[in-house]
């Protein structure tokens, strides 16, 4: 009898063992000690399907543990710019952000937590930086893992809270993303998982007249990672949405904004491709 139960138990590990390595997501990441990825943004400001106003970003953060799951971020070779119809673009000036290394908690299902940069927070440069500015970018590249096994075409959701509201230009908000396991796929002889998502930010700022609290209307964006299954990290994201313009550039007689971007694991063969494409070699 106990020869027999062995046998059913084994079978039963073997077969949820066979079930999970099927599962289009995986049970957790698999952070290395150093590893970084390259970002690019690019927004663009339109009238009746013409361009006014086009900004682009392009940089690479760098992550190196530190202690526990506690990473330093470093935003490196950053460049912005801006370009009107017909001319050239021009160099656009840093945010504070761009200029500090953060302290960023990452947890083995995508968990963003505990941003804290690495100034002085008495210096007003370091009080005017925002938390949420770190935490908003890298899960648009991080997607959140459930607890539970996701069955195939399963959904799951994840809540991110921000409160920047006690800093200067700074305001609180929530990111409900909505995920889906798309699948599997190869590309080249590698073997990722898909996972689609779904995104919509709610910020409530304070007026600027009255001090009170209002809500501006939300930003919906969707975007799709691929999760390198040998390694279990997510080495290609991108993602596109719509946003309302700012008031200069509805003083303009904008009709639409929009935006785009993408990140990809440095070292990838993403990088490998993006760079080919691009013309600059991959480093």
């Amino acid at each position: 009898m106990s020869r027999l139960r062995l046998l059913a138990a084994s079978l039963a590990l073997a077969a949820c063992s066979d079930r999970l390595a099927r599962e289009p997501t995986p049970p957790r990441y698999r952070w290395p000690q150093q590893f970084a990825w390259k970002v690019d943004y690019v927004s663009e400001a339109q009238r009746n399907r013409v361009s006014l106003l086009r900004y682009s970003e392009r940089k690479t953060l760098r992550l190196a543990l530190r202690d526990g799951d506690e990473y330093l971020l470093l935003p490196d070779s950053v460049l912005k710019t801006n370009q009107e119809p017909g001319a050239a673009p021009v160099l656009a000036p840093y945010s504070v952000e761009d200029t500090l290394a953060a302290y960023v908690r990452i947890g083995p299902r995508g968990e963003i937590r505990g941003v804290l940069f690495g100034c002085d927070p008495a210096d007003p440069a370091c009080s005017a930086a925002l938390p949420s500015s770190v935490r908003l970018e890298l899960r648009r590249i991080i997607p959140r893992l459930t607890v539970w096994p996701v069955p195939p075409r399963g959904t799951w959701a994840d809540t991110l809270e921000f409160d920047d509201s006690s800093r200067p230009g700074g305001t609180r908000g929530r990111v409900i993303t909505s995920y889906a396991a798309v699948g599997d796929t190869v590309v080249g002889a590698e073997e990722y998982w898909l996972v689609s998502w779904v995104a919509v930010r709610r910020t409530w700022p304070r007026a600027p007249i009255g001090g009170g609290i209002v809500e501006t209307p939300p930003v919906e964006e969707r975007g799709v990672t691929f999760v390198e299954k040998r390694r279990l990290l997510p080495v290609y994201s991108t993602w596109a949405g719509a946003a309302a313009a700012p008031p200069a550039i509805r003083a303009l007689g904008a009709t639409a904004s929009g935006f785009r971007g993408r990140a990809y694991l440095a070292g990838s063969s993403f990088d490998s491709a993006i760079a080919r494409e691009s013309g600059r070699e991959a480093p």
